[in-house]
């Protein structure tokens, strides 16, 4: 499903997992874009796991052992300077629904410029 979107607000959520076998913490991240459907005007949170160069490379670094406080650092400068700006317009895919009631459903989405170049 392809939606119009208008971009309210964005931020980089950090979440934390550990380590199974070790119990080290590790941190994740995403991108998470809440917008309205122009065709709707219905709002919705959209989450993005690729997309944003930033946010790859934080995924590098976390790879390369960086410190929390390092990636923590590089969150800040993605939420402040790399995210789409508030009223822009976007085209997004919508890949799938994350959530298990209305109130806090998440839409997992990429930018639709992607979608047609993995067809093409």
């Amino acid at each position: 499903m392809f939606m119009n979107a208008i971009v309210i607000s964005g931020a980089v959520p950090e979440s934390k997992f550990y380590d199974q076998l070790t119990g080290e913490e590790k941190l994740g991240y995403v991108v998470e874009l809440t917008v309205l459907d122009a065709d709707t005007t219905e709002k919705y949170v959209c989450q993005f796991s690729t997309g944003f160069q930033g946010l790859e490379e934080l995924k590098e670094m976390r790879r390369h052992g960086a410190s929390s406080d390092e990636l923590r650092q590089r969150a800040g400068q993605i939420e402040a300077n790399e995210l789409p700006q508030q009223l822009s317009s976007l085209q997004l895919e919508v890949l799938k629904f994350k959530g298990k009631q209305a109130a806090f459903l998440k839409l997992v989405c990429r930018f639709a410029q992607v979608a047609a170049q993995a067809v093409a």
